[in-house]
Parts: structure tokens; sequence; C-alpha cells
């Protein structure tokens, strides 16, 4: 296992950012880092079942209020 030092050391990958990023569901800036980020590099991940499920929500939400 890395230590703090070396982690903090080595540069994290456009998939780890992103899926650190969309670990973070209850911040909805993580989200839309993840899909920002994932836009500018071309990379996409799976979103988690949760996170897609949130998406629905909003999207119904949305839907709602027009």
């Amino acid at each position: 296992m890395e230590s703090p030092a070396d982690y903090f050391r080595r540069k994290l990958t456009d998939e780890e950012l992103i899926a650190g990023l969309r670990s973070s569901p209850s911040h909805r800036v993580c989200l839309e880092a993840a899909a920002r980020l994932e836009e500018l590099t071309g990379v996409t991940m799976p979103k988690p079942e949760f996170t897609e499920r949130l998406d629905e929500l909003a999207d119904e939400r949305r839907n709602r209020g027009q």
C-alpha cells in the first residue's frame, strides 16, 4: 500500500481523478467536474449506479418544473 507521501507525489491519471470525483455524489460540484473532465479528455468512465439514479431524479424534477 502507498504511503500518503507517495500518493501525493505521483500524478493522478485522468481515470483516477474522474473516479475519485464521482465517489463523492453528495457534492454536485464533484459530479460536474468529473463530467467536464470526461468532456475535455475524451476519457469515459462508467458512472456508479447511485449516480445514474441521482441524474435520473434530477431530470425528472426539471421536467416536472417546466
